[in-house]
């Protein structure tokens, strides 16, 4: 092969012919699409309604109810029992929502309820779809629904039933795809708090006088608890911290306090850490996604506290406690958006929603409807 050495004259010329040519010309750019705006879903109790909200305008600084609202759609006639508590599946489709006075006729005279005068008609267990703002699916209940938890492998929802102090509550176990009831397992009077980790291997569900119990959730009747593990005097709110097979449970009465559980032996679950007592009282808890940090409210009179606890370690250290004074409220739940940032805690006697800033501590108040709300909200991915 012959090599032909170029010039520096010529190589200047052949440079130049190249770059006068026209450059191919470049396709057109792909249409970029503006992500859809989150949408939030609250759960209005005495409104008897859900409310959805564009996330976004509800959480920019100066954000008002009126502002973010896109639609309200009824779902419970006057004198039957409103939406307490709202969950949405991880695709953001469904939303899972419990009708039930919860237990504000035992506290509700806390916060200016009138527990006697609540209507004793209309609790259920509805699931909605998000997108069209239909209901799907409705199984009334003569009980009182109180917590909901995903089982996110197998696409089923965990219900829990309080029972009260003369019968037993208990688990209901709803289908998502099927869209029906397909277990539901007796536990103890007064069931309250109730979870399942992320993976669906554990599951958690409180009786207020007996304490923690766990369960397999791929069969809940043949792997419950039959002793219960016994914390407080009355504990109620329970999650699993993040990717683990670890419980937190709120404590309310002897203690006030928390406990971390380790859930990974069903038979004999251990407790790792417990938190200091307060003068207030814990109800229930929440755990933020994709970290190992849980979020408690703790009702006073007229104020109330969250903790924002990192329980990756023990003891568990407090990254906010965060106070809010002049509102009244006794949560009925907690939840935090998919990003981990914001917790909600509904104030339904000073008619508001409290939103925290889990990254610098800050706090958020939104004027809520006419009657007693929010009780909870929930954000969809």
């Amino acid at each position: 092969m012959r090599l032909v050495r170029m010039t520096p004259l010529v190589s200047m010329f052949m440079f130049m012919a190249c770059a006068a040519e026209e450059p191919p010309p470049s396709p057109d750019p792909a249409p970029v699409e503006s992500p859809a705006a989150s949408v939030a879903i609250s759960a209005d109790w005495q409104n008897g309604s859900l409310s959805f909200l564009d996330a976004d305008a509800l959480l920019a600084p100066g954000g008002t109810f009126e502002d973010a609202l896109i639609d309200r759609m009824p779902l419970a006639a006057p004198g039957e029992q409103g939406p307490l508590t709202v969950v949405t599946t991880d695709d953001g489709t469904r939303a899972i929502v419990l009708r039930s006075n919860g237990v504000m006729a035992f506290v509700g005279a806390r916060i200016g309820i009138d527990g006697d005068a609540l209507p004793t008609v209309g609790s259920s267990v509805v699931i909605v779809d998000i997108e069209t703002r239909h209901v799907v699916a409705d199984f009334p209940t003569a009980d009182l629904p109180i917590m909901a938890a995903l089982d996110r492998p197998r696409n089923r929802v965990f219900v829990s039933l309080f029972g009260g102090t003369g019968a037993n509550g208990s688990i209901a176990v709803y289908d998502l795809d099927a869209l029906e009831l397909v277990e539901q397992v007796e536990v103890a009077p007064a069931v309250e708090g109730l979870a399942i980790n992320d993976a669906g291997t554990r599951g958690a569900v409180i009786g207020a006088g007996s304490g923690l119990y766990l369960f397999d959730p791929a069969d809940v009747a043949g792997s419950l608890s039959q002793t219960p593990l016994k914390l407080s005097d009355d504990s109620s709110g329970v999650t699993f911290v993040s990717g683990t097979e670890r419980v937190v449970v709120a404590n309310s009465v002897n203690p006030s306090n928390f406990a971390v559980v380790d859930a990974s032996d069903l038979d004999a679950p251990v407790v790792i850490d417990e938190g200091d007592i307060l003068d207030t009282v814990p109800y229930m808890i929440g755990a933020v996604p994709n970290r190992e940090e849980v979020v408690m409210p703790v009702a006073g009179d007229g104020s109330l506290r969250l903790f924002h606890l990192d329980v990756s370690q023990t003891p568990a250290r407090t990254l906010h406690e965060i106070e809010v004074d002049d509102v009244r409220t006794f949560p009925q739940a907690v939840t935090v958006d998919p990003s981990g940032r914001y917790a909600f805690v509904g104030a339904a006697g000073s008619k508001e929603l409290l939103i925290f800033d889990l990254r610098d501590g800050g706090v958020q108040r939104r004027p809520w409807l006419g009657e007693a709300g929010p009780t909870a909200l929930a954000v969809a991915r």
